[in-house]
């Protein structure tokens, strides 16, 4: 009974305090652990903004995930570089007159460091869309009867052009362009109407 009792007391006891040295000797080793971690950070968040503009030229809708990611994100990175500044002074801080390093200071800065560390890693987990933006859905449009429409072999060969832009999905703008009274309005009402 005693021996379990002391296994039990030394498990709760000297466990953590090994955990709370190392971080007094691994200080440099979490801070550029985190460093690391924020690069790669802020590698994946301009992967991500590119994808995210893309779309947004092509027209789709930006998901809410990503718009809510990119946010932490920026704010995580910007937090993270006003910190490591005020971090490695005060890290740089003695007492005793200069003799020893501050092992409070150290301590604190190294937890932090650490905590931060797995904060970004888990936002770089998180990454890992599947896609950044969806299609949106398109109105349904109800145009009346075009009156006055003539089809000329000219107009004929104009509109199935811009039909055939209008099914390509790479195509996200079309002009449609020519002196007034050529009848643009009208072609442009005959697309809508088909």
């Amino acid at each position: 009974i005693v021996s379990s009792i002391v296994t039990k007391a030394a498990e709760y006891t000297i466990s953590p305090t090994i955990n709370h040295v190392k971080y007094l000797s691994n200080l440099q080793q979490n801070v550029e652990t985190l460093n690391d971690q924020t690069e790669k950070l802020k590698v994946e968040r301009e992967r991500v903004q590119r994808s995210v503009d893309a779309d947004l030229r092509s027209g789709k809708e930006i998901r809410g995930d990503v718009n809510n990611w990119l946010s932490a994100v920026d704010r995580k990175i910007h937090k993270q570089e006003e910190k490591v500044t005020q971090d490695e002074e005060k890290a740089k801080k003695k007492c005793f007159v200069g003799l020893c390093p501050n092992i409070w200071t150290r301590y604190k800065l190294s937890l932090e460091a650490a905590e931060k560390a797995k904060a970004v890693a888990k936002l770089l987990e998180q990454s890992k869309f599947p896609e950044v933006a969806y299609r949106v859905a398109l109105q349904d449009i109800t145009v009346p009867q075009v009156k006055g429409y003539e089809e000329f072999e000219s107009r004929t060969s104009v509109l199935n052009e811009i039909m055939e832009a209008l099914k390509d999905n790479s195509v996200s703008v079309i002009g449609v362009h020519g002196m007034g009274g050529v009848g643009k309005t009208t072609l442009v009402k005959e697309i809508a109407r088909k």
